[in-house]
C-alpha cells in the first residue's frame, strides 16, 4: 500500500499534533518514540510498527484514520 504523497505531505505539516495523538492511539508508543521520529512521515510509520508488531500497511491505516479524525 504505502502513504501516498499528498497524505505525506499532511503528515509533515501536522506532525507535532499526529504524534501525540498517535501515542494515543497505540499503546506501546511513548512521547520519546515519537520525538525522535522527527517529521519524516515514513520514520513515524516505522516507529510505530516496531513498537507495535503489527504489519506495515495496519500501521499505515491507523496512522491515516487517526489523521482523518483530527
Amino acid at each position: 500500500m504505502g502513504l501516498d504523497d499528498m497524505l505525506k505531505q499532511q503528515i509533515r505539516a501536522r506532525a507535532p499534533e499526529l504524534k501525540k495523538r498517535l501515542v494515543d492511539e497505540f499503546d506501546e508508543l511513548t512521547h520519546d518514540d515519537m520525538k525522535d521520529a522527527g517529521d519524516d512521515p515514513d520514520e513515524i510509520v516505522d516507529r510505530v510498527q516496531k513498537k507495535t508488531g503489527q504489519p506495515r500497511d495496519q500501521v499505515e491505516q491507523r496512522v491515516q484514520k487517526v489523521m482523518q479524525h483530527s
